[in-house]
């Protein structure tokens, strides 16, 4: 378990600072901003070099939190709901600190409640879709299971 905890790590800080990066850039040029690795709020605060490696890290440590936090899934005594509320709850307070800390939006309540929706619906979404492959491969697991045993019966 530990080691695969420190492999989802390594891997989700990686995926989480290229991602986080590409993001900006998509919504820099989507916004007609031009090719933008980091918002101008953040440079204007920090200097470019800094935003760039503030922006690195915490969206790193996002996707530390998201792939290393699959770990809830592994512990065999925890119910599926409960797996699921945990990661949940730890991706989205994740992502919310780590979108105020970069200033991605402004501070107001709406733009907090909408984001929230927002990541609860593309949560779902991909939590049905997981649900359903591995359904589906379980399915064909316990399918190979008894032919396996037919075939040891004869």
């Amino acid at each position: 378990m530990k080691k695969k905890l420190i492999v989802r790590t390594l891997i989700g800080f990686a995926i989480g600072a290229v991602l986080g990066n590409v993001i900006t850039l998509f919504f820099s040029l989507a916004y007609g901003e031009g090719a933008k690795i980091v918002f101008d709020v953040q440079v204007a605060a920090m200097g470019k070099a800094l935003a760039i490696i503030l922006q690195t890290i915490l969206s790193g440590i996002f996707g530390i939190v998201c792939i290393a936090g699959m770990c809830f899934f592994d512990i065999d005594s925890w119910s599926l709901l409960k797996a699921t509320i945990a990661h949940f709850v730890s991706v989205l307070i994740a992502f919310l600190v780590v979108a105020s800390a970069l200033r991605w939006l402004q501070y107001k309540w709406t733009n907090y409640l909408i984001l929230i929706a927002m990541i609860a619906v593309a949560y779902f979404l991909i939590w049905l879709i997981m649900y359903i492959l591995w359904k589906q491969e379980i399915k064909k697991m316990n399918e190979e299971l008894r032919a396996y045993k037919e075939r040891e019966e004869k």
